[in-house]
């Protein structure tokens, strides 16, 4: 399996001298490398990191990545793409492929397991997998399922049910991602001005590929896009240590 971790979103920092959110540490550990210790019991063959390009030559990310993951490979995005897809794409020679492929975005964090996660997908044979939760805040992606649960819809910034998803997106095969991706550039459907992963499963439907949601408690699901985000993640982080 590879995995791609995408860094390369919009930081809402108005202090240049602000660390990523991805390196704020909780519990003596950066969530980035709390993202690195989730994955792991999946034994990816391959971990790929998609950063800024003025976050390593700030923060020196790669050398943090490096030390992390020493076998990792890292591409970095030299301007704001035009969304996740276009992001991902940068390092299509590593993904085009027979291989599982994970999306993730490094500001989702999820209190479960990452190899029971993946084992569902497997088991059932999906195409493709996404984790749910309830939520109808328009900043997530969203899907619609039909009498017999399975996905049949998804949408960017429009809730069509109370299904939001987490940025953890399961592909069997990578060819099939970078096929769905180039498929929604070439119809320009863009989303205030950018293309989501989640685009690319519609594209999947299109081609009749099964696609399998895995539903999780809301609480278990922490979003770390904000400085409010993460400090409310790390309150409830202390408030679990403390109880124990």
């Amino acid at each position: 399996m590879n995995i791609m971790f995408l860094m390369g979103g919009h930081c809402p920092d108005s202090n240049r001298e602000s660390y990523p959110l991805y390196l704020t540490e909780v519990g003596g550990k950066t969530i980035l490398e709390r993202q690195i210790d989730f994955i792991r019991e999946i034994h990816p063959q391959q971990l790929l990191f998609c950063i800024k390009d003025e976050d390593v030559k700030q923060f020196s990310t790669d050398s943090v990545i490096w030390q992390l993951a020493p076998s990792a490979k890292i591409f970095s995005l030299k301007t704001q793409t035009k969304g996740a897809i276009c992001s991902a794409l940068l390092g299509v020679q590593y993904i085009d492929n027979d291989e599982e492929l994970l999306l993730m975005a490094i500001d989702d964090f999820i209190d479960d397991s990452a190899i029971d996660i993946i084992s569902e997908f497997r088991g059932k044979n999906a195409d493709a997998g996404v984790v749910s939760f309830v939520s109808v805040h328009p900043r997530y992606s969203f899907v619609r399922v039909g009498t017999s649960g399975t996905p049949i819809e998804f949408s960017e910034k429009n809730p069509i049910s109370k299904n939001a998803l987490v940025s953890f997106y399961y592909f069997r095969r990578g060819h099939d991602f970078v096929e769905c991706a180039k498929e929604t550039i070439r119809k320009g459907n863009l989303i205030n001005g950018s293309f989501y992963i989640s685009q690319t499963l519609n594209e999947m439907i299109l081609k009749q590929k099964s696609i399998c949601m895995r539903k999780i408690d809301s609480e278990k699901f922490h979003p770390l896009k904000t400085e409010a985000l993460m400090a409310e993640y790390v309150y409830k982080h202390m408030a679990r240590k403390n109880s124990k």
